[in-house]
């Protein structure tokens, strides 16, 4: 009786380890699961939209919510044709590289934004205080990682000579309140200091312009640009932005300040060679 009872755990315990195969008898011990067909295929689960996509949420910043345990699921979208994985925070796509998955990729938010005030007479006047800092901590959810490493103490360095795609964005916030027709220039000024000892040096501009009759209130306006550079170790990288308001004005006051959101704020870089 007992040789019989250990005879059944064991085929039992075997049962609950056994491999899985399709399409043929030969078993390996390297699988879990083996399909062998020539002819036949493997289908997924697929959607038709990402916002039936599972643990979509409209509401988070990437607009997934966080699951642990979906970690590693694969779906296939039809309407932009390829396949999603999950990451534990989001959906990402097998074709676009985010800084997340991108080993050689960072991508910071603003950790301390500025204030930009301006006052209008015909021309207006604006003055930017400083520069926004993009140190914010990593977070997957805002897909902002630093896998290159830029964020120092208080500025953002390359630790390797190379070439760099580097892209940044800025959102502007606030409006003008006054008696003024014309135009308001948003200007986002990408800057290099090559080395510690040298000057700021300006690499490209990028400037949209926001209509203005008599309030300005037109909601977050953005700016950004994408430029490839070649960058040596130590340099500083940094994001200047001005504003410039042009037209007719009785004499108008604004408060512009820049948005913190990670969606409308942030620099990346990616390393394309090292040198």
């Amino acid at each position: 009786m007992k040789k019989f009872i250990l005879i059944v755990v064991l085929l039992f315990q075997y049962g609950l380890n056994a491999q899985v195969v399709i399409g043929d008898n030969v078993v390996s011990n390297q699988n879990i699961v083996k399909v062998k067909d020539g002819a036949k295929g493997i289908i997924l689960p697929f959607s038709t939209t990402y916002t039936a996509f599972p643990k979509y949420d409209a509401s988070s910043p990437d607009v997934f919510s966080d699951y642990p345990n979906l970690v590693g699921g694969l779906i296939y979208n039809k309407t932009d044709d390829q396949y999603y994985k999950y990451d534990g925070f989001a959906w990402n796509p097998a074709r676009q590289i985010q800084g997340i998955f991108q080993p050689k990729g960072s991508r910071l938010g603003i950790s301390s934004g500025i204030t930009i005030p301006c006052f209008a007479f015909g021309l207006g006047i604006c003055l930017s205080l400083g520069a926004p800092v993009y140190l914010a901590p990593d977070n997957k959810s805002q897909v902002l990682v630093d896998n290159l490493l830029l964020k120092n103490v208080s500025s953002v360095t390359i630790k390797q000579n190379g070439m760099y795609d580097v892209a940044a964005a800025l959102g502007f916030t606030g409006g003008s309140v006054g008696a003024q027709v014309g135009v308001t220039e948003f200007k986002l000024t990408l800057q290099v200091k090559y080395t510690p000892a040298s000057d700021w040096e300006t690499i490209v501009t990028k400037t949209n312009y926001s209509l203005v009759f008599i309030v300005d209130t037109q909601g977050s306006k953005t700016s950004s640009f994408a430029q490839t550079i070649s960058l040596p170790t130590g340099a500083e990288l940094r994001v200047v932005p001005t504003i410039t308001t042009v037209g007719g004005s009785g004499g108008s006051m604004a408060a512009y300040g820049t948005d913190s959101n990670s969606i409308n704020s942030y620099i990346g870089a990616r390393l394309i060679k090292a040198y």
